[in-house]
């Protein structure tokens, strides 16, 4: 090996007398630089449901960083998983506006998030164990995320756009209920407001008491009735609220809130029964197997 490229190698002085160590540390310095790729999510609110002073008002996009090892380790972060906040500290790390926060984010913007983080973490393909309901055979099923897409556009709402249901400037709505004539106002649901759920979910499983997850998401998602907004009243309301009532309610709310639809078809490779399945948001959602 001649003198030439053993100084090249080593970073010895070159025959100009000039140290070339500088330049091979400079080259083996850029090739450590990753820079994590950046895209933009589409949100299903199209930020028209935020107040003024939030990151996210009117704003149709937000930017995430595709995940790395940071975020593998906030997904195995046992005090995360713990207290039930592992998904919202996902979201927080891949978002590139450290302003927002997970617990302000509607919860259809989150779901997107979710999805698109996952989609550059693991890539589009997600297998999960499918018991079917009919004989019971516990089947593999690939759900393609790619197909995920944007529903309940309140400006394509038929309802909506014959009066039905009554937009607000304040990012609510309003309808009249059919059975007892009742005027309800509702608004989106945030991160908040599933963890307030979640928690008392949780209080009433301590304490041996029935879950009432229906009730207490539209306690929750009302914001008045008949004019009323006191949490007294929307709670009397709902408790007695006719069944027919409340499933038009339910039903509405769903219609006007924007959310992202992870539903696919899913047939038993045992006995053909079918059926829509909505891609399960589990610990498994974040691990491939």
């Amino acid at each position: 090996m001649s003198a030439r490229n053993n100084q090249d190698r080593f970073g010895a002085e070159d025959s100009s007398g000039q140290d070339v160590t500088p330049a091979i540390a400079e080259q083996t310095t850029s090739t450590l630089n990753f820079t994590v790729p950046i895209e933009e999510v589409d949100l299903p609110s199209k930020g028209q449901f935020y107040p003024e002073g939030h990151p996210l008002y009117n704003q149709a996009n937000v930017e995430i960083r595709h995940m790395t090892a940071k975020e593998e380790d906030v997904l195995t972060n046992k005090s995360y998983i713990k207290n039930g906040t592992v998904l919202d500290r996902l979201l927080e790390s891949v978002l590139v506006d450290k302003t927002i926060k997970a617990k302000d984010l509607l919860s259809g913007d989150k779901s997107a998030i979710l999805v698109a983080a996952r989609i550059s973490g693991y890539g589009e393909e997600y297998k999960a164990k499918i018991p079917c309901p009919s004989c019971g055979t516990v089947s593999d099923f690939e759900f393609d995320l790619l197909e995920a897409q944007v529903i309940n556009d309140p400006d394509e709402c038929p309802l909506v756009q014959d009066g039905t249901i009554t937009r607000t400037d304040k990012g609510t709505f309003l309808f009249t209920l059919p059975k007892t004539n009742v005027l309800v106002e509702v608004r989106p649901l945030t991160g908040t407001d599933e963890a307030k759920i979640l928690n008392t979910n949780k209080m009433r499983q301590k304490n041996k008491l029935p879950e009432l997850p229906l009730s207490d998401q539209m306690k929750t998602f009302i914001v008045s009735v008949n004019g009323q907004e006191d949490n007294m009243t929307i709670s009397q309301f709902v408790e007695s609220m006719p069944a027919i009532d409340s499933r038009y309610l339910r039903s509405t709310y769903k219609m006007v809130t924007p959310s992202v639809d992870l539903a696919q078809e899913w047939e038993c490779q045992a006995c053909s029964y079918s059926q829509v399945l909505e891609v399960p948001f589990t610990s498994e959602f974040f691990w491939p197997k």
